[in-house]
């Protein structure tokens, strides 16, 4: 009986290890994807204002797409972030970030 009760122990150990090690690989794989979106974000608003060539409509372009991003998308999307997502494909123009 308590060789049984070992192995029960075991097995429940061994299984909660093969779940915490799964969250770990998603919350890794979720950040690599939010990462990569963020950039093609950015590098999509940055094409678009520089193919119009006038910064002022570039200013208004990222409070628009922010607000209606942010409408259905939710936080992430709000104009500073928008901004911030304009930088970080500025600073990775030539490369994927990932």
């Amino acid at each position: 009986m308590k060789d049984l009760q070992h192995i029960e122990i075991a097995l429940f150990n061994e299984i909660a290890n093969l779940i915490e090690q799964r969250k770990v690989q998603v919350v890794s794989q979720v950040n690599s994807a939010l990462t990569l979106l963020f950039w093609q974000v950015g590098k999509r608003i940055n094409s678009f204002v520089l193919e119009h060539q006038r910064a002022k409509y570039g200013k208004q372009i990222v409070v628009t797409v922010s607000r209606q991003l942010e409408q259905q998308y939710g936080r992430n999307f709000e104009e500073k972030y928008l901004r911030r997502m304009l930088q970080f494909a500025d600073t990775f123009a030539e490369s994927d970030p990932i």
